[in-house]
């Protein structure tokens, strides 16, 4: 078997879980392009030659003596209106905004984690319940047994109470099923396929003691991952946006030419210089400064629909993690220890014949029914707080592991 702690399922998340890996990739990517953003345009050399006549041809002697023109040339760009600090900021604003993607990568992959794990407990312990039901039952049916015998109740209640049994003997099998499948969703976030069968959660989801005030929701929302890579985005289109007006301030490029043109018919070799640049004729960039406008707009109202929703989210969450306590509550503190009571008297009665059979069994009805529910609304009560948890989640920087196992387990003391 094998049996981890939720922070050895977090610590292996971050080490091998695929899409963080993928998601990882792409940083490399974005700091390549920083690397190709922040260069100068490398200069051109040309080299030629002119007038080579084919009947006298090149003549007789070292190459300097030969009777062939020839020109070498280099052509030295020279960018103008910053636009290598501009297009480098551009890079480097893409990259903080892929950055803090893979940390909302890690965040949403730490949170599905959070679910497998409380499903993957929930399963486990339904097959607890469910046993130890199967074992109620069986006594149950033994009693009954020893009933008949003799001859205080029908043959046809012992078939009842027998078919119940198989019943709950159904709902043992059908519970290992969910539970090999919580066991392989886990499995496949950390990695470990061939394992899944031999994946065992050995403690239950800590949830926080107390739900957070409303003003440090807010406060701890603003610095989620997902709302910071959309703040850097912005911050690219806005760097896009000056990269394309500088476009209207004209490059110049520089030439130096040296010339050889050899005696009796030329003047030896010469040296030549030239300065070209860009006449705004046809177009002055309207097109690309547009473009780069509608950008900046877009990211803007993205951002703005981000931070919208992210608050609204924890909102709606902190009141669904309120409800899901309370009705949890309800059933452990007062549904279910009344049921239990009753199922023992029930069972105490049906061995002294003091009630039928159809007593016994709608008391075992209702404490199974019960108990299913009271597993089911602490699993959503977990899966509530992590929910929470999460849409508050915010971090120092994008290298910072969102969601560590510690966050999980200690935050809110």
């Amino acid at each position: 078997m094998a049996t981890f702690t939720f922070a050895q399922a977090a610590t292996r998340l971050l080490q091998c879980n695929r899409d963080l890996i993928l998601a990882q990739t792409s940083i490399v990517s974005a700091q390549a392009d920083v690397q190709t953003a922040d260069r100068s345009p490398n200069p051109t050399l040309t080299i030629g030659s002119a007038y080579i006549n084919p009947q006298s041809g090149i003549g007789a002697g070292p190459l300097y003596q030969k009777q062939v023109d020839w020109q070498a040339r280099i052509d030295h760009p020279a960018e103008r209106g910053n636009k290598r600090g501009l297009r480098t900021a551009v890079a480097e604003s893409a990259l903080h905004a892929t950055q803090w993607g893979v940390a909302e990568t890690r965040r949403q992959q730490q949170l599905a984690l959070a679910t497998a794990w409380i499903n993957l407990w929930s399963a486990q312990q339904r097959i607890k319940v469910l046993t130890a039901l199967e074992g109620l039952y069986q006594r149950t049916q033994d009693a009954a047994q020893t009933r008949l015998r003799v001859g205080d109740i029908a043959a046809n209640d012992l078939v009842r109470i027998s078919v119940d049994t198989q019943h709950a003997q159904n709902d043992v099998q059908q519970a290992k099923v969910e539970l090999a499948r919580a066991q392989f969703d886990l499995a496949a976030m950390l990695a470990m396929e061939a394992q899944a069968s031999a994946l065992i959660a050995s403690e239950a989801w800590q949830t926080l003691a107390t739900p957070l005030a409303p003003e440090k929701l807010e406060l701890l929302t603003a610095g989620r991952p997902d709302i910071q890579a959309a703040r850097a985005q912005l911050d690219t289109a806005k760097a896009a946006r000056d990269l394309a007006l500088s476009q209207r301030t004209r490059d110049l490029t520089f030439g130096v030419q040296l010339e050889h043109y050899p005696a009796p018919a030329g003047i030896g070799n010469s040296i030549s210089v030239a300065v070209s640049m860009p006449l705004f004729v046809r177009h002055y960039n309207d097109g690309e400064i547009a473009r780069a406008e509608a950008d900046f707009t877009t990211a803007l109202l993205a951002l703005r629909k981000v931070e919208q929703l992210a608050f609204a989210d924890q909102q709606r969450l902190a009141v669904e993690w309120q409800a899901a306590a309370a009705r949890a509550d309800r059933l452990k503190f007062q549904l279910l220890p009344m049921v239990e009571k009753m199922v023992a008297n029930a069972e105490f009665a049906y061995k002294k014949g003091s009630v039928g059979v159809f007593d016994l069994l709608d008391a075992l009805k209702q404490l199974r029914q019960m108990q299913l529910d009271a597993l089911t609304a602490r699993a959503d009560v977990e899966k509530a707080d992590a929910a929470v948890r999460a849409a508050v989640l915010n971090v120092a920087a994008a290298d910072e592991s969102p969601f560590s196992s510690s966050f999980f387990i200690n935050s809110g003391n």
